[in-house]
């Protein structure tokens, strides 16, 4: 019998965002002919989607009873479950109340800010009871293993991939013209506009792009991705530099390598990354990228082939690197070869193989 994942997750198929797609290109790595995984979403509609061999996704359910009572009815009728995974600490109990109930191993996978901020006893007993816990970074790794009592073993370094769709080369036919974009040079920015992550460095950007203008005097900056603090950074990006920014919305996936093709530098100064699944994406089609210092940033942008990193507090730095990085031209594709999906997929079958080679818990009372 095939190898058996029950997978709670906020989200996966049919969801937008870095950790929806992470997910997903876990369990293609995972599922094959000796794994099944079936996943129990709190967002997302994979209705209609064709998913891949060995994988399962049940109907999105966001009221927390109503998940909690769903992930207990569909673990009891996936038996016998080998590995209980858990996407998000928030999931934790009920992830390891059903891993003890079924005897499964317990499987914790992290993030960034999750777990850099929510240090409450509860979240570091219940890290620590897990067989495995998985990172997308050595920072996050690092600033776990400083509150959490685990052997470092135990934690591992997962870090995203950068799927085969972005490569170099230039966009299709007429999509720059769509975009009603100057002739100048090109800034781009894709990440969510949410009031719970200014850390993305949007502001920063923007202070910056009148003196940038005076060496650029058509430079654009473009901003891909919506959300709840649009408005707000619309009325910023209007006062401190009018007429640079120009704001798309949301992009679809299919449109994110053309957009990347068409710009001349990536700049997002995160200051609180888990990772930075874009920044490889923009670099792997050739875009050279800023970052911000802190999180796990320095993990996407390993060396200057990629980019810089910088302080989005010192905006003399910032400017400077940007204007530096504009005369170098094209990054080099092949600094983020190490994150493709062949090397992606190898580390994750490495990691399930080692979880699934020990021992099954005794099953609990729960």
């Amino acid at each position: 019998m095939a190898s058996r994942i029950l997978a709670l997750v906020g989200d996966c198929y049919g969801a937008r965002g870095g950790i929806a797609r992470y997910n997903q290109d876990l369990f293609e790595s995972l599922a094959d002919g000796d794994v099944e995984i079936l996943i129990l979403p709190r967002l997302g509609d994979a209705t209609g989607l064709a998913l891949p061999r060995g994988i399962r996704q049940a109907a999105a359910i966001f009221n927390r009873l109503g998940f909690s009572i769903a992930a207990f009815v569909a673990a009891w009728r996936f038996r016998p479950v080998d590995v209980v995974f858990c996407g998000h600490v928030f999931m934790a109990p009920l992830a390891f109340a059903i891993a003890r109930l079924l005897g499964a191993r317990y499987w914790v996978q992290t993030h960034g800010t999750e777990v850099w901020n929510d240090q409450r006893n509860l979240t570091r007993r219940l890290i620590e009871a897990a067989d495995m816990v998985s990172t997308v970074s050595r920072e996050t790794r690092r600033i776990l293993l400083t509150w959490v009592d685990l052997p470092a073993d135990r934690v591992r370094v997962l870090p995203d991939t950068v799927q085969d769709v972005f490569t170099p080369g230039p966009p299709r036919p007429g999509f720059r013209e769509s975009l009603d974009l100057g002739p100048g040079p090109v800034l781009l920015t894709v990440a969510r506009l949410s009031a719970s992550e200014r850390y993305k460095g949007h502001e920063p950007v923007f202070s910056v792009l009148q003196a940038l203008r005076e060496q650029f005097p058509d430079l654009t900056h473009v901003v891909a991705g919506d959300g709840d603090d649009r408005a707000r950074l619309e009325a910023v990006a209007a006062k401190l530099a009018p007429g640079a920014v120009k704001f798309l919305g949301y992009v679809p996936d299919a449109d994110l390598p053309d957009l990347y093709r068409t710009a001349d530098l990536y700049v997002m100064p995160s200051t609180d990354e888990g990772f930075g699944i874009v920044y490889l994406e923009a670099a792997a089609c050739g875009l050279r990228v800023v970052g911000g210092r802190g999180g796990g940033t320095a993990d996407a942008i390993p060396d200057e082939r990629v980019g810089a990193i910088v302080d989005p507090a010192d905006r003399k730095a910032l400017l400077s690197t940007i204007v530096g990085l504009l005369g170098q031209g094209r990054a080099d594709p092949t600094a983020v070869e190490p994150y493709r999906r062949l090397h992606f997929a190898a580390a994750a079958r490495a990691l399930y193989a080692r979880l699934v080679a020990q021992p099954r818990r005794k099953k609990s009372g729960i």
